[in-house]
């Protein structure tokens, strides 16, 4: 999961434990829709091309009618393209035609191997960027109500939230809401990849949340990969508890790590103070009182809250977390001292969480996504504090909040069913050529037991690990993106058990 700090009722658990053999249905549809080219933008960068494709809603009902979907490519720059690489950046509810079209000769967000011999496809997943957008109620949205209820009476308001919201997200979307699981975007991928290279295999790179991508994909059409190097690894395959727990120790060990950096770095503003007690006094306070954000003032496209609870700074840091060192799109631990520091003053502006302030903010499209994809069994107050207590016990410092438990609560009572709920691989992906899977040792968001775990279950896969930490590697253009490069550009795989440094 990635960059959304953000995740099945029992009565349709019997219901659902069937859905596997159904949404497994690999078979290709008999018909095959064209990609629709479109005119540049002013402000795409040399070369870049627009396209569209209309996809099923339902591949199993084609009555359902069709979502158009939005891609981007960037043709390879050299005379003999080696062939296409799909590209996912995370999420669910990443863009990746921003990262895409963002890709420039000074800030590539690809090696430059690639880049010459890959023409880069990113398929906006439906309901995301270019592609038909999830649409809600941004004041359902805005609506302050909190996913860990200490009540019978929080509880059912937390319940009536999600229906409230989820329903305005249905009504003003319309049927793709019911459709939007991973498993309906790998096979949108098969149908893009007929489309466009009918004759060639899936080259793909996903990261985070794309490697959830990679992994669907490879099990649906495990004859049509090549070469698929996934980055951050995610586990669909665990139950509900585990997965909390599992990303819940991650958040609280890479935090530790992040108090341990500020202890030794001048670049921490918090060098020389117990960061840890900082931190512990302002989720405290916060929790008491809410910290005043002063700067979040509405403006044109954005606006965040007034004030912050402790709640809601757990929840921010963990996505400030992602990345030690800034990248093009996301701050560094710097930031993240930074706004605690300065929520230590009372000022809580950098670490307040973001309005809605349209029908197509960003954010929905990542929790209608993850409903679909997460289980969210809990029915009663006492399942939710079971979870929150058994993740308090382990991370004393987080208490659980975490994207996954994010999927467990507040997904509780949304209209659209859980169609593509965790479950171990399938036979399929043993049928899939080798794949490189990445991950550090020190990711707030994908753990690193979650790597080890999936690499288990795919055969002649190769796990490098990065001692180090942040979510992903690749974006480091270190030693870890540069064995993703030499697999995608040459076939070259690390030996097993390879660790790096950078």
């Amino acid at each position: 999961m990635m960059f959304v700090p953000l995740l099945l009722p029992l009565a349709f658990s019997a219901i659902v434990s069937a859905l596997p053999c159904l949404r497994r249905n690999s078979a290709p549809p008999s018909w095959l829709p064209a990609v629709r080219w479109s005119n540049r933008s002013a402000s795409d960068p040399p070369r870049i091309q627009r396209g569209f494709i209309s996809v099923p809603i339902d591949y199993e009902n084609r009555e359902e009618g069709t979502v158009e979907l939005g891609i981007v490519r960037l043709p390879a720059t050299a005379a003999q393209r080696r062939g296409t690489l799909f590209y996912n950046p995370g999420g669910p509810g990443g863009v990746p035609s921003d990262y895409i079209l963002a890709a420039t000769e000074t800030s590539p967000n690809f090696g430059q191997a690639v880049l010459e011999d890959y023409d880069v496809v990113g398929i906006d997943p439906r309901g995301v960027g270019l592609s038909q957008r999830v649409k809600c109620d941004p004041d359902l949205y805005n609506e302050r109500v909190s996913s860990f209820p200490t009540t019978d009476e929080g509880f059912q308001r937390l319940v009536a939230h999600n229906a409230a919201l989820g329903q305005s997200c249905l009504d003003l979307t319309g049927p793709v809401l019911n459709h939007l699981d991973t498993t309906n975007l790998a096979r949108d991928m098969e149908l893009v990849r007929r489309a466009l290279i009918d004759d060639e295999k899936l080259n793909f790179l996903g990261r985070s949340y794309g490697s959830q991508v990679g992994l669907t994909y490879a099990e649906l059409f495990p004859h049509n990969v090549n070469r698929m190097a996934l980055d951050g690894i995610l586990d669909h395959t665990q139950d509900e508890t585990t997965t909390l727990n599992d990303e819940a120790t991650a958040y609280e060990v890479t935090l530790n790590r992040f108090f341990a950096w500020c202890n030794t770095t001048l670049n921490c503003t918090l060098h020389g103070q117990d960061a840890a007690g900082v931190y512990q006094s302002i989720t405290r306070k916060a929790q008491e009182q809410p910290i005043p954000a002063p700067g979040c003032v509405l403006a044109e496209y954005s606006a965040c809250r007034p004030d912050v609870t402790g709640e809601e700074i757990r929840a921010n840091v963990q996505g400030l977390l992602l990345f030690q060192n800034a990248t093009a799109e996301f701050p560094g631990w710097d930031f993240l001292s930074e706004a605690i520091s300065q929520a230590a003053n009372g000022n809580a502006t950098l670490l307040s969480s973001p309005l809605a302030t349209s029908e197509t903010f960003a954010a929905y499209a990542g929790l209608a996504i993850g409903c679909q994809d997460w289980r969210h069994e809990s029915t009663s107050l006492a399942d939710l504090r079971y979870k929150i207590n058994m993740a308090s016990a382990t991370a004393p410092q987080t208490l659980g909040s975490t994207q996954s438990y994010y999927y467990q609560s507040n997904c509780i009572g949304w209209p659209a069913a859980a169609t593509n709920p965790q479950s171990r691989l399938g036979p399929g992906i043993a049928k899939a050529p080798p794949m490189l899977l990445v991950n550090s040792l020190f990711d707030p968001s994908t753990s690193i037991v979650w790597a080890t775990a999936i690499q288990r279950q795919v055969p002649n896969s190769i796990l490098l690990t990065r001692a180090g930490s942040g979510h992903t590697s690749y974006q480091l253009r270190g030693e870890a993106a540069a064995a993703i490069d030499a697999f995608l550009v040459d076939g070259i795989l690390p030996q097993p058990a390879t660790v790096v440094h950078s």
